[in-house]
């Protein structure tokens, strides 16, 4: 069963499958009807003629690995999304779905993403191929009389986002969540510059001096029945006083709508200036995010190092989930960190002199060992050996090496915010 690249002339089929596979319908008279992939990604499948009582010109499986960079350390790498990935009614129970993953996998290694993200339905089929649950969405039901009571910020006003200041948007939201581990940089082409559309809208705010301090977006939604009258993609401010003065212009909708949906980072610092105690879980099902380390060396390669950490270790990742030499995420590494910088080279490398001319390696603290899981887990940042741990995972090391690792990937843990 050979996976190839998919190309235009495939598209119907695939556009056809994913509707039967994921719900709605693909109309290809339709005016706005796409006639191939969108650019920024890679599509690949397996024909059906391939297989045994396969038919011609039907596509038995196919998924798209977009290409993503996300933020990472404190730096950024680059990252294979996967979606639609989806099989023939046909041919399911007939080993379709692992041998396109494993697939994906290799492309992404091939293509030097070396991490791989995607947000499951069913995170259980998914981690059979080593990928991880590494975050989960989170959304709050806030009742916008509380947001009223906020006191006015001062020298703070607010500028509505137009296509014209739509890049201003982008800008701040980079800069903001620049220390961040996982959220997307959100790029073209697969984030096509101007406004996103679809009844999305955005305020900045902006300091006495003119210059862009944080930013409110939403989407009004009609009567659901619920009260819910707003859905808020993100509140994202500088300070502590300019996400305060974000929430009190939300309360402005008061007078038309009872609550917002409100979409939260991990962790985020919004949970520190809600008022009241009324706010409460969106009662919607929460989505998972899975990631996958892909490679294990330019995943570290690709983080910075925390300032004044200096050390060494050697890093051992154990990966049985996929065939040898689909990817770069098991082996035997010598993990450095001096001045900022994070080296990460197969120990081979190192014992047959590769190290970089007149660098010595600095001594070794000992020894730490991952399975993938943990891997995926922990190279995403914020988390310890001890969380692996804890959620039955491989993580073991000698105690200097293991805070040393743990000081090495430290950070917020990880958010995923997929668009504006």
């Amino acid at each position: 069963m050979p996976v190839r690249d998919l190309t235009a002339e495939d598209h119907l089929a695939y556009a056809t499958m994913t509707a039967d596979a994921f719900g709605g319908s693909f109309d290809p008279t339709a005016p706005d009807a796409a006639r191939d992939f969108a650019p920024g990604q890679t599509a690949i499948g397996i024909d059906s003629s391939s297989l045994s009582a396969g038919e011609g010109a039907v596509l038995a499986a196919g998924a798209r690995i977009r290409h993503d960079r996300i933020m990472l350390g404190g730096a950024t790498a680059r990252c294979g999304g996967v979606g639609g990935l989806a099989v023939h009614p046909a041919h399911r129970g007939e080993g379709l779905f692992g041998r396109l993953l494993t697939a994906v996998v290799a492309r992404c290694h091939a293509e030097s993403m070396p991490l791989s993200m995607l947000y499951p339905s069913n995170p259980a089929i998914y981690r059979r191929y080593g990928y991880q649950v590494v975050a989960r969405g989170q959304s709050l039901i806030v009742p916008l009389l509380d947001l009223q009571r906020i006191a006015p910020v001062p020298r703070r006003h607010l500028v509505p986002v137009t296509a014209g200041t739509m890049p201003r948007v982008r800008d701040l939201y980079h800069r903001l969540c620049a220390e961040d581990n996982a959220m997307l940089r959100r790029e073209g082409p697969l984030f096509p510059e101007g406004l996103p559309g679809g009844g999305w809208s955005a305020l900045l705010l902006v300091d006495e001096d003119g210059d862009d301090q944080g930013y409110l977006s939403w989407t009004r939604r009609g009567d659901a029945g619920d009260g819910v009258g707003l859905d808020v993609h993100e509140i994202l401010g500088r300070t502590r006083e300019d996400r305060l003065a974000l929430l009190r212009s939300l309360g402005s909708w008061a007078t038309v709508t009872e609550l917002v949906r409100l979409r939260l980072r991990t962790d985020d610092p919004l949970l520190d200036v809600l008022p009241g105690g009324r706010a409460r879980p969106d009662p919607s099902p929460v989505p998972l995010v899975m990631m996958r380390v892909v490679d294990t060396a330019a995943t570290l390669r690709a983080r910075t190092a925390p300032a004044g950490l200096a050390g060494a270790v050697r890093l051992v990742v154990e990966d049985g989930t996929v065939p040898a030499g689909t990817c770069a995420a098991a082996g035997d590494f010598l993990v450095s960190a001096a001045e900022g910088e994070i080296v990460a080279r197969p120990l081979e490398a190192r014992s047959s002199g590769a190290a970089a001319p007149g660098i010595a390696d600095p001594p070794v603290l000992g020894t730490v060992r991952l399975d993938v899981h943990a891997a995926s887990l922990l190279l995403v940042g914020g988390r310890t050996l001890a969380d692996a741990r804890r959620q039955g995972l491989v993580a073991a090391a000698d105690p200097a090496a293991e805070s040393f690792v743990d000081a090495l990937l430290a950070g917020p843990r990880p958010s995923v915010l997929d668009a504006f």
